[in-house]
Order: C-alpha cells, then structure tokens, then sequence
C-alpha cells in the first residue's frame, strides 16, 4: 500500500477528538462491591494488583487480574466486585464523596487487596456513536496479550501518583495511548467481540482494505465496483460480506463517513459550504445540501446555526 493510503482508525480517533478523564484510583480490601451506572461513552480501567470481577448487569461475571485492561463502550450497569454475593455501594456516590486521589474500601491489613485505575473518555458528543456502537460492551485486554500495554500502563500509574508540573497533560497522552493499544487489540483477528462495525471488520484482510479505500477516497467517491476490486471479491460477494461484519452496505458506511466529517466541519470551522461540497465529493453544494438534509434531518446551514447557538449556551 502506498503511504498516503488513510488508516481508519486514526482518522476516528482524530474526528472524535478523545479526552482522558482519569478517576481516582481504588484500593480494595477484603470483600466488597462497587455498582457503576450505565454510561454512553468510553470507560477503561488497569487492574495494577490483585484480581475481582466485573459484571454487566444480567451477564456472567469476568475476572480481571493484575495487569488487565479492560474497555466498556456505552456499558449498561455494571459491576467490579470482590465477589458477586457482597451487596453493592454506588461508585458514583463514593467518588463524588471525596476528593482524595486514591479511594480505600475496607480495611487497611484485610486481604486481599485490589489497586485498580480507571477512568473514561470525553468524545466528540456529535459523532461519538461512531466509535461507542463499534465497541463491545465489555471488553478484558489479559495481561500475557497485552504487551504493547504494559509500559505505557506503567507509566499511566506513576503519573497518577505523581504531583509533577504537566501532569494532567501527561495522563490525557498516555490514556489515549491506552484507548489506541487497546482498540489495536481488538482489530486483531478473532479478539473482537461479536458487536458489529468497523473496528471488527478491519481485522478482515478484504473489508479492510475496502474500508481503507473509502477512508482515502472521501473527495472522488467510492462506487460499488471500485470497492469490490479493491477488496478482490465479485461485487455480489464484497457487499454481502461488507454488510455481515460492518453492519450496513457499503455504500451506507462511505456515506455515513462522509457526513460525520460534514457535521465536524460545520461544528468546528468557517468553511463555505459549497467549499465543503466539494471536499467531500459532491459536484455542487445542492447536491451536498440534499444529502445532508437526508441523512441528518436538516441543512447544513441550519445544522451549523443550531451548533453555535447551542455552544452560545454551554459558554
């Protein structure tokens, strides 16, 4: 491939702009049991000692053990616990409760003793379904296939501890280091879970390259039949295919992309509109105009009005 091909998953990560939010961190002693909210981002925790489990409300309980990573993306309720017979306090009310960068449940020479450190990602609100819907509900990174995680988790510790000039600047870097190891991990062949989209379909040599085509072809288009040879399949064959592991046609996703970047770029810049058009492949800005209201419900002119007039708001 040449070098000016687009990578999926850093143009994500860049449309939706991830800011590492870290929580304090716990430590656990004996038995005890924490109940978190449902949550319409991106969660992440490190287990640095000790092992617990983690459960989404009705599903069987997971154990985590030291060295764990582990992702919740959009998670219903859930629990992290000693064990699942122990009755649950809310975490959102022990965290909000205190101050202190490190939690403490239990007594201090009880054993066992869990140290865990967590936190979640604040996402572009206007596209981060993109990312949230590609994710699992849960996901456990084990230690032994985590070895690109293992330094910068290390390293995300220290800086939690640590009272340097930069701190917050730091933590955000290595968090989103985390995020980005981690969806690596979950690219891979086979460690997907079964939610559909496009994370899992880049594991699939043919999809993901087609899915690479429409990511570098967002200004000239992306017809059926140029996908399919990309990819190598009979039309036929690429979009059922495409459809399974994607979750909609492709052509569907190439628009989808298209007008998340759109969205973006109203939100965010001054650009015309017809200028934009243009950018995204659209021989006039009428045609963009029809396809925007279509997929989005409005113009894009009225789509960035309604942007700044609620961003007027939230300053």
């Amino acid at each position: 491939m040449t070098s000016d091909v687009r990578d999926p998953l850093a143009d994500m990560l860049a449309l939706l702009r991830p800011e590492a939010v870290l929580a304090a961190e716990l430590r656990a002693h004996g038995r005890w049991s924490l109940a978190f909210d449902g949550y319409p981002g991106v969660k992440f925790g490190v287990v640095v000692e000790g092992e617990c489990l983690i459960a989404i409300r009705g599903r069987s309980a997971k154990r985590l053990r030291a060295g764990d990573v582990f992702l919740l993306g959009g998670p219903p309720p859930y629990m992290i616990a000693s064990d699942m017979e122990t009755p649950s306090r809310s975490a959102n009310e022990l965290f909000r409760s205190t101050q202190k960068r490190v939690v403490r449940l239990g007594g201090g020479r009880t054993k066992p003793v869990v140290h865990l450190v967590g936190g979640r990602f604040a996402l572009d609100p206007a596209n981060a379904h993109l990312l949230v819907e590609a994710l699992p509900a849960l996901a456990r990174i084990p230690a032994d296939e985590a070895s690109s995680l293992r330094g910068v988790t290390r390293l995300l510790i220290d800086e939690v501890r640590a009272a340097e000039h930069g701190r917050v600047r730091a933590l955000d870097q290595l968090a989103q280091l985390v995020l980005i190891y981690a969806l690596r991990w979950l690219d891979s062949e086979g460690n997907s879970p079964a939610r559909l989209g496009w994370l899992r379909a880049l594991a699939d040599p043919r999809i993901g390259a087609a899915l690479r085509h429409i990511h570098t072809s967002v200004a000239t288009g992306t017809p059926l039949a140029d996908l399919a040879r990309v990819a190598g399949m009979s039309r036929t064959a690429f979009a059922a295919r495409f459809k399974v592991l994607v979750g909609q046609p492709p052509l569907a996703y190439a628009i989808q992309w298209r007008m998340s970047l759109a969205k973006d770029a109203l939100r965010t810049t001054n650009r015309a509109i017809g200028e934009l058009a243009f950018e995204l492949g659209y021989a006039s800005e009428s045609a963009f105009s029809m396809a925007f209201r279509r997929e989005v419900g409005c113009s894009p002119r009225a789509y960035r009005d309604a942007s700044r007039q609620s961003k007027n708001i939230e300053t």
